[in-house]
């Protein structure tokens, strides 16, 4: 079976409303900086894109996070 993938990259950004780190489940509150998923030919729906608190990122780095800790 051929799985359709995206590729992706974290773009940093500064939250405008609460959100919830992907990995951590800790809150991301308004005007904290934030990793968003982004692709990198293909547009990710922000939706569907991953969102990763700033500890997160800084502890795990951008190629651990895409993968997920229950995946």
């Amino acid at each position: 079976m051929i799985q359709n993938q995206i590729e992706t990259h974290l773009v940093r950004k500064q939250s405008k409303f609460p959100n919830v780190c992907t990995y951590c489940n800790n809150p991301i509150s308004s005007d904290d900086i934030f990793y968003a998923e982004e692709g990198v030919k293909e547009h990710v729906h922000s939706l569907i894109a991953r969102k990763f608190c700033s500890a997160c990122y800084t502890k795990y780095g951008e190629q651990m996070l895409p993968i997920g800790k229950n995946e």
